[in-house]
């Protein structure tokens, strides 16, 4: 066999298959004999690739959490947050056709003759995207059936889950842990590495501990998401990026990025903006739609053709605290001096009062009133161009909130539905992983792992927030409060914010996690500039928003038609979707 180096010869097939439109590398792998596939190391690495796609059962908004104000036409996130389901639905309960691909490979590489790299590398992927797509399904439903082998006619398929959510944690822990051992160290972009298995690593025992009954059980899967996560730092390969904006909002930033671990990248050649996130952050806002008078005072440079379906919720931004000018301190917004002296209506403008000394991470997230956004000068505020009462249609694609995100907004193009782009969505990175490492030590270690915690916390406060840092002689209390605060802020529209909400009420034993059992509050500025008021979400969202939580929800129910088709799930629904 010809010998050549599936990283190398690897990544061409990627680029081809999903950066151009010529024969074998567009064409479905299914489509081509197994020969043709397994015969050689790098056809085996396409069929690799074309199972990356999996990658996408990590990738989600902050829809479901409190972070989040949806138009009610986002029924059935409407339907999540209100909990208004049952055992009908069903939120990805079916993962066995990707597992089936990761088995697969697991087969064929045993049964190959190709080099010992190229095996450890095909056999590092097919672990990883196993234990991720597992894991997935893990944070939704608790225990799952165990696929660990391509399965036959001649196989039982009516498998059960496992007795206990340990047995599906460690069956995940266990891909992982191979995936680390077999995975090399520098790998292409966009392709899962040591670093990324490491990382996934410890936030899956993170996660998982909180779901076992047994506190020296959780406290092993605590010491191991500590263990992986010093491994992971021992790597060197990674850095905290300087540029937190650039790395969201920048394509050329989440490509140079030193801190992305993994993420998923789309390029323009079959990527087009409504096929990513930007669409519905963006306003739908011009001539047709505005209300008289609005785009006279208040000009737009062209319109704006989103589809706005989600904004962030005044709960959400008040995460991003201010640096006092009074005495250097970081409080929130409403406890500063500048705060604290403001007099509405003075002729003096708020946002000396409100918006300035913020967290830097809040410039790079959220749009506010006055913000440059693309080459416009937007208002959030009563009357402004992209407040929801200033287009004729209020309930359709504007703010309610007096904010937009601009995380995940590329702005260096204008948008419109049909323009061709480039696009990232970071899966797992440095500053994330810090953060994991500094909760299992506040969880493993109570308040003596606190200063160890707080070493951790301080490193993306400081470099992508620009706040002071935290003392590490602050209590225990203190530094679990300012945890949960910097998480919120760091790790905004990165698939995060709803299960760590499910994982500290779990672990704390919480029969309704508050933050998901309530309405949340928006931004009402005056058409001057010069007041303001936190205020009940307006009519035309209030309904869609009133989350409803119950302990119930910890686990999702498994699909009524697969407990009806499986006779081992008959009599295994999960708790309170009997």
């Amino acid at each position: 066999m010809k010998e050549k180096s599936i990283l190398t010869a690897g990544l061409i097939f990627i680029i081809l298959s999903t950066f151009s439109s010529c024969d074998i590398n567009t064409r479905p792998m299914d489509k081509y004999s197994e020969d043709v596939i397994w015969g050689d190391p790098v056809t085996a690495q396409g069929f690799v690739n074309d199972a990356y796609g999996s990658m996408y059962w990590m990738v989600s908004n902050d829809d479901w959490s409190d972070n989040t104000v949806v138009n009610s036409s986002r029924g059935s996130v409407v339907t999540f947050i209100s909990e208004n389901f049952n055992s009908e639905s069903d939120f990805g309960w079916n993962i066995y056709e990707d597992v089936r691909k990761f088995n697969k490979i697991l087969e064929k590489v045993a049964a190959s003759d190709f080099r010992e790299s190229d095996k450890n590398i095909l056999n590092g992927n097919a672990y990883f995207l196993r234990g991720m797509t597992y894991f997935a399904a893990a944070r939704k439903f608790g225990r799952l059936m165990i696929v660990d082998k391509v399965m036959t006619p001649k196989d039982e398929m009516n498998l059960p889950r496992t007795k206990t959510i340990k047995k599906t944690y460690d069956f995940i822990i266990s891909d992982l842990k191979n995936a680390t051992k077999l995975l090399p160290a520098d790998v292409k972009l966009g392709t899962p590495g040591k670093g990324a298995a490491y990382a996934l690593l410890a936030e899956v025992c993170l996660h998982g501990a909180a779901y076992l009954d047994d506190q020296a059980q959780r406290n092993e899967y605590y010491a191991e998401a500590i263990k992986a996560s010093e491994a992971l730092f021992s790597m060197g390969k990674y850095s905290l990026d300087a540029d937190f904006g650039g790395m969201f909002n920048t394509f050329a930033g989440a490509t140079s990025s030193p801190e992305i671990i993994l993420g998923i990248y789309r390029n323009s050649k079959n990527t087009v903006i409504m096929d990513t996130w930007m669409q519905e952050l963006c306003p739908n806002m011009g001539g047709d739609k505005a209300a008289a008078g609005v785009l006279e005072k208040w000009p737009l440079d062209k319109p704006l053709e989103g589809w706005l379906e989600r904004t962030p919720s005044q709960e959400l931004t008040d995460a991003f605290l201010v640096v006092d000018k009074a005495d250097g301190k970081a409080k929130k917004w409403n406890e500063t001096a500048a705060y604290k002296n403001f007099r509405p209506n003075s002729g003096r403008q708020m946002h000396d009062a409100v918006y300035a000394n913020r967290d830097q991470r809040f410039y790079a997230t959220i749009v506010y009133d006055h913000s440059k956004y693309f080459t416009n000068t937007v208002t959030t505020r009563r009357g402004g161009n992209v407040h929801y009462a200033s287009n004729v249609q209020q309930d359709r694609h504007m703010s309610k909130t007096g904010y937009l995100y601009r995380k995940g907004m590329y702005e260096d193009t204008w948008l419109y539905y049909n323009v061709p782009t480039n696009y990232c969505y970071p899966i797992l990175r440095l500053g994330r992983s810090y953060l994991n490492y500094a909760e299992a030590q506040l969880r493993l270690n109570g308040a003596a792992g606190v200063s160890k915690a707080v070493e951790y916390i301080n490193k993306t406060r400081t470099t992508h927030g620009k706040l002071p840092e935290l003392a590490s002689t602050i209590s225990f209390k203190e530094a679990w409060d300012s945890y949960k605060l910097e998480r919120r802020a760091e790790l905004v529209q990165e698939n995060d914010r709803y299960w760590s909400l499910l994982r500290w009420g779990k672990a704390d034993n919480l029969d309704v996690i508050p933050e998901l059992n309530t309405v949340v509050h928006a931004m009402e500025i005056s058409e001057n500039g010069e007041s303001f008021e936190v205020i009940q979400l307006p009519t035309p969202v209030f309904s869609s928003n009133q989350r409803q939580f119950s302990k119930k929800r910890y686990l999702l129910p498994i699909p009524k038609s697969e407990t009806i088709e499986n006779s081992s799930l008959k009599n295994d629904q999960n708790p309170g979707w009997e």
